[in-house]
């Protein structure tokens, strides 16, 4: 099994596994993954070894921090990684062994980053500056795959 499968399945399990009684399911947030791409991915005639998927990639928990939606004009940039953001944190949560992870939030539109050594992480920016811009609608998960591959050639 391919692991954009494994990824589908799991968040398809997620989305409607029993529930403690205590804490009532999520109506609307972000449900997502985290996949670790480090190493070489371009292709090469002289490669020893297969060059490996696109989507291949390793689980990787880590901690993900959700602020307002952030524009490049709030934060310090430097290459990939992020500081000295001037917009609000929202939420922060771990994720799990498995690199899935689940945050309640209000409808809107959210920037989302993992905690690096390097600094807050983000590889996606929309047409207007917005960095890894998330949006949530009401009564429903927006699912996210987030790639970290500042560490990864293609």
């Amino acid at each position: 099994m391919n692991l954009l499968t494994q990824l589908i399945l799991s968040l398809i399990f997620l989305a409607f596994a029993p529930q403690n009684q205590q804490a009532p399911a999520a109506s609307q947030g972000i449900l997502g993954t985290i996949t670790l791409r480090e190493g070489n991915f371009m292709p090469g005639p002289n490669r020893k070894d297969k060059m490996q998927p696109v989507a291949a990639g390793k689980i990787a928990p880590r901690e993900i921090f959700v602020y307002e939606l952030t524009n490049l004009k709030q934060v310090k940039a430097n290459g990939p990684f992020y500081s000295e953001l001037k917009s609000n944190l929202v939420a922060k949560v771990v994720s799990g062994e498995d690199g899935l992870f689940r945050v309640d939030l209000k409808p809107g539109k959210y920037s989302v980053f993992s905690k690096e050594p390097g600094g807050l992480f983000a590889n996606r920016l929309d047409g207007d500056g917005n960095i890894y811009p998330v949006e949530v609608t009401e009564s429903r998960l927006t699912l996210i795959d987030f790639i970290i591959d500042y560490n990864a050639s293609y």
